[in-house]
């Protein structure tokens, strides 16, 4: 049992209770993201986007999200060059256009004005290039 005067929404009963029904029919909601790489090969490891903000948690089979990815997907597939990503794709062509091409709507949810403070002080990237050093 939790006690919900002393409850900070931490989700620690959770992991001691997997069993324990967090749901609450109201409130809860799924949150898509698109874009997120965490591979460095050909181009950094990218943040995912909010695409949609909320969608309702339809459990078991989860019919309203279902639709929303098949769509995208199925946008993605038919618009993207050969091996580019997903987030790749929604880039070269515009998040503008992403939200167009996929009928998402946009909302102040989905906008991306996250700045890792590390952003500002250490390597963005992984990546490095090599050069081969010649002696004259």
């Amino acid at each position: 049992a939790v006690n919900a005067s002393r409850c900070m929404y931490c989700g620690n009963c959770y992991t001691m209770c997997p069993a324990m029904p967090l749901a609450s029919g109201e409130g809860d909601g799924i949150v898509l993201m698109v874009g997120g790489k965490v591979s460095n090969r050909i181009s950094m490891p990218k943040f995912s986007k909010v695409v949609v903000a909320y969608i309702p948690n339809e459990p078991p089979r989860w019919p309203t999200l279902t639709k929303m990815i098949k769509h995208i997907v199925e946008v993605y597939a038919a618009n993207a060059k050969k091996y580019e990503r997903l987030g790749e794709w929604a880039e070269r062509i515009g998040w503008e256009k992403f939200f167009e091409l996929c009928d998402l709507e946009f909302s102040h949810h989905c906008i991306d004005d996250f700045r890792d403070p590390a952003y500002y002080t250490w390597r963005q990237s992984t990546q490095f290039k090599f050069t081969k050093h010649i002696e004259a």
